[in-house]
């Protein structure tokens, strides 16, 4: 099902989120945020603008940052990305963290995959695979 409609029915609350996407997908995160939980967005691919109840903000003692790798300088990208390499890849690689996969397609099924992520019928992402 779609994101948007998985909301309503979470019972987990939690303490970070990373949030690729922005715009109307804000309320929902901050309605599954654990007290003086944070958000991190990164990415507004749902758009750079939406509304909000700000006493949720308030209320949860919640703390959002906004940042963008594009207009950093080189030097930084590495650093994150050796940052990441070190502390980050050990958690997937030991379970910890889990990517949500939607889907798996082959190469050749690569119109089948766009319909699909067209469709925002996914929750997770669109993998392609070559072989």
């Amino acid at each position: 099902p779609p994101r948007s409609t998985l909301f309503p029915y979470t019972t987990l609350f939690r303490s970070a989120l990373m949030d690729l996407v922005g715009g109307n997908y804000l309320e929902g995160n901050l309605r599954v945020m654990a007290l003086r939980g944070r958000i991190v967005v990164v990415g507004l691919t749902a758009g750079a603008t939406a509304q909000f109840n700000m006493g949720v903000l308030l209320r949860k003692r919640l703390t959002m940052v906004g940042t963008v790798l594009r207009a950093r300088a080189l030097e930084e990208k590495i650093a994150l990305a050796r940052n990441f390499s070190e502390r980050g890849v050990p958690l997937f690689e030991d379970g910890r963290f889990k990517p949500v996969v939607d889907r798996v397609f082959p190469f050749d099924e690569i119109r089948a995959a766009h319909a699909l992520m067209e469709s925002n019928e996914t929750f997770g992402k669109i993998v392609l695979r070559w072989s």
